[in-house]
């Protein structure tokens, strides 16, 4: 089904089947990186937030069965959401509406990170403000990636394997021993 624009969410996700083994092989090199820029605002957001580079724990004990969901399906269905809303529609069309990269990339990392800022929201200032800063880094790392490979499916399996472990360590793992 095509949307107003005349495209389809495949042609947001770039799907090649010729290049599907690439595209996961990138997904999986670009995990190293990303984990660098991830941590690494973790722990710079942490120590201007709360004054130490420990990082806060935002998973909490689940059920079985919603732990399941959290780490099987939910990671999978968040990969491919945020890539394609942020960098395969958002990103593109602020290019073109403002006639820079650099301020659409710098709209598109803010925009994302801000919703990081309200998920879990708490209403918690200092936790929002270190939710806010803590994805800067990568979401600006990762639209850089984005810009370079114009390709959704390697940033959304590094993005679904990256949550999925995240989520496997924070809510199953707890739940198995």
């Amino acid at each position: 089904m095509h949307g107003r624009e005349g495209i389809t969410l495949l042609d947001f996700i770039s799907f090649d089947r010729k290049r599907l083994g690439r595209d996961l092989l990138l997904g999986v090199a670009l995990i190293l990186p990303s984990l660098v820029f991830i941590y690494g605002g973790i722990i710079a957001s942490s120590l201007l937030v709360y004054g130490n580079p420990d990082a806060l724990q935002i998973y909490g004990p689940l059920p079985l069965l919603p732990a399941l969901y959290g780490v099987l399906i939910f990671p999978l269905v968040w990969g491919i959401t945020e890539q394609t809303t942020y960098n395969g529609y958002l990103l593109p069309r602020f290019q073109v509406l403002s006639g820079s990269t650099g301020f659409a990339v710098a709209v598109v990392a803010f925009s994302w990170s801000f919703q990081h800022a309200v998920m879990p929201l708490t209403f918690n200032p200092h936790f929002m403000l270190y939710r806010l800063l803590a994805p800067i880094a990568h979401s600006t790392f990762i639209t850089l990636v984005y810009l370079r490979v114009r390709r959704i499916l390697p940033l959304a399996t590094a993005h679904w394997l990256m949550d999925g472990v995240s989520a496997f360590i924070g809510i199953l793992w707890p739940l198995l021993r």
